[in-house]
């Protein structure tokens, strides 16, 4: 499985961090996944039916745009 890694810069509380984890962990094909809420950072575990931009587009669509960063 793929784990690839975001930044979510408007993670600024712990509502917002349960909501990105609330949303990643909603998404289909989605082992795993954590938040670190200090750097505003998160990552999912998951197989190739879903894709990195698939992801960061379903937070951004939840309210909390993320970015991609480099594998």
């Amino acid at each position: 499985m793929a784990v690839s890694h975001f930044s979510v810069p408007s993670m600024r509380t712990q509502e917002d961090a349960d909501a990105v984890m609330f949303e990643l962990q909603d998404l289909p094909c989605i082992h795993v996944a954590d938040v670190d809420l200090a750097k505003r950072t998160a990552w999912a575990e998951h197989t190739a039916f879903i894709s990195p931009e698939e992801i960061a587009t379903a937070l951004a669509e939840a309210g909390h745009p993320a970015t991609v960063l480099a594998q």
